[in-house]
C-alpha cells in the first residue's frame, strides 16, 4: 500500500515538473499589464546574475516554442522571455502563460515554407534576433540566445557563467559587449546574407584575421574576446551529420559526446 502512495506521489511530482501550462508562471506576469513589455518580462524574469535566455518565434513554429519551453522547465530553466514575430504568437503565448512580447518591428508574411535557411525571410528573422540581443544588451542584461528548434539536453547555463565578463561566447559551425554588437547589427542591415558571416567579419576579422587561438578572437576597437563552444559539448545540426539520423540523442551519446545544448 505504502509502495503504491510513494509511486501516486512520485506521478504527482513529475506531473508537475511537466506542468507546461506554466501556472506558477502565470501568477509572477499577473502584475504586469497588457500588452507585455520586454523591459517589464526582463525585471521580473531575469535570474540572480541578470541573465536572460531568448527565444525569436513565428507562429508556424509554436508547437517547437512549446516543445522549447517545456523542456527548458523540465531543467528547471525559468529566465527565459519569447520574442514574437507576429500579434498571432503574442496572444498564444499569453494564452499558454508564457513571458512574451511583440516586436513591432519583426518582419511580415513569415511562413514555415517560405522561411528556410538562406532565404529572404530568414534573413530578415535572424536579424530581428540580433536586433534583440543587442536592445537587451543595452538594457545591461547578459542574453543567452537560442531557437526553439534547437534541443537542451542539459542546462548549459552554469557553463556560461564560468566565463568573465566581457565575452561574447557563440556556437559555431567552424574552426556582452554593446558596442560589439551593434557592429553586428549594423553590419547584418547592409548585408544580402544571414548574421552568421557578420558575426564572424566583424567580429574575428575578414578570414579570421583577428583570432588568437583555434577557438577564440579578439575585436580590437571593442577588445572584446569571442569564444567559440566546443563542437563536441554544442552540436548544430550539421554535426557529425546529425540531421540525417534517426535518433541523435542516442547516436550522440553512441558517440561518446556529452551535449549541454
Amino acid at each position: 500500500m505504502r509502495k503504491n502512495m510513494d509511486s501516486a506521489e512520485n506521478v504527482k511530482s513529475q506531473n508537475r515538473i511537466l506542468n507546461c501550462s506554466l501556472r506558477d508562471q502565470l501568477k509572477s506576469l499577473g502584475s504586469l499589464d497588457f500588452p507585455f513589455s520586454l523591459e517589464s518580462l526582463l525585471s521580473i524574469t531575469a535570474d540572480k546574475n541578470k541573465t536572460i535566455v531568448l527565444a525569436v518565434a513565428g507562429y508556424s513554429y509554436k508547437d517547437m516554442l512549446m516543445s522549447w519551453v517545456c523542456r527548458l522547465r523540465l531543467l528547471q530553466v525559468t529566465n527565459f522571455i519569447i520574442c514574437a514575430l507576429d500579434h498571432e504568437t503574442y496572444q498564444f503565448s499569453v494564452l499558454q502563460g508564457l513571458p512574451v512580447f511583440h516586436d513591432p518591428s519583426a518582419p511580415k508574411n513569415i511562413s514555415f515554407d517560405d522561411c528556410h535557411f538562406g532565404t529572404a525571410c530568414f534573413q530578415r528573422v535572424t536579424e530581428v534576433k540580433s536586433r534583440m540581443v543587442w536592445k537587451i544588451l543595452k538594457l545591461r542584461y547578459n542574453v543567452l540566445l537560442s531557437d526553439v528548434d534547437v534541443y537542451w539536453f542539459g542546462n548549459p547555463l552554469p557553463l556560461l557563467y564560468s566565463f568573465r565578463p566581457g565575452v561574447l561566447v557563440a556556437q559555431s559551425d567552424e574552426y556582452h559587449d554593446t558596442a560589439a554588437m551593434e557592429k553586428v547589427v549594423k553590419h547584418a542591415a547592409t548585408s544580402n546574407l544571414s548574421e552568421q558571416p557578420s558575426f564572424y567579419d566583424t567580429l574575428c576579422g575578414e578570414g579570421g584575421s583577428y583570432r588568437i587561438s583555434d577557438n577564440s578572437c579578439v575585436e580590437p576597437e571593442t577588445n572584446l574576446t569571442v569564444h567559440f563552444l566546443d563542437r563536441n559539448l554544442f552540436p548544430n545540426g550539421a554535426y557529425l551529420n546529425l540531421l540525417q539520423k534517426k535518433n541523435v540523442k542516442k547516436d550522440l551519446y553512441d558517440e561518446g559526446l556529452s551535449c549541454s545544448s
